[in-house]
């Protein structure tokens, strides 16, 4: 076998009676860490908040290494959904045609307005905003408050 792989039988005895190296022990611990630390907070903290939050707790790991262990073993981020459809597009109703048809270059103020609607949650619930803006000028002409 040493022949095959061009070994000297010296450094092969070598590497078998060696015991395991602290760079190794430090790789396993930090392993360890990073599966606790993701564990702890359910799965949800990213490379940044999961080093941060194990440098917080005293442990001596590299931002890189936490990035490495997490791609070498799998470790992935539980995803939740953050868009919520709240258009019902299923309807009867007239549908206005797209004027704009994506050409947003106004040629003079006032010509061309868009609108848009969000939601914010408040302590009171979920209340709506809704904008109206000049595409020449690019400056808000008017708003709904909730």
């Amino acid at each position: 076998m040493c022949r095959v792989l061009s070994v000297k039988p010296s450094s092969y005895y070598d590497w078998l009676s060696r015991d395991i190296s602290d760079q190794q022990i430090h790789r396993n611990q930090s392993e360890l860490l990073v599966r606790a630390a993701h564990s702890e907070t359910r799965e949800r903290y990213g490379v940044e908040r999961l080093h941060a939050k194990l440098i917080e707790q005293g442990h001596d790991i590299s931002l890189y290494m936490v990035r490495r262990i997490k791609e070498e073993h799998g470790i992935k981020c539980r995803r939740h959904k953050r868009f919520k459809v709240t258009t019902d597009s299923n309807h009867n109703k007239m549908v206005y045609p797209n004027v704009l048809d994506q050409q947003f270059d106004a040629k003079r103020p006032n010509e061309s307005w868009v609108s848009d609607i969000t939601y914010i949650w408040t302590n009171e619930g979920w209340l709506y905003l809704a904008g109206v803006k000049d595409l020449y000028t690019k400056e808000l002409v008017g708003y709904e408050p909730p």
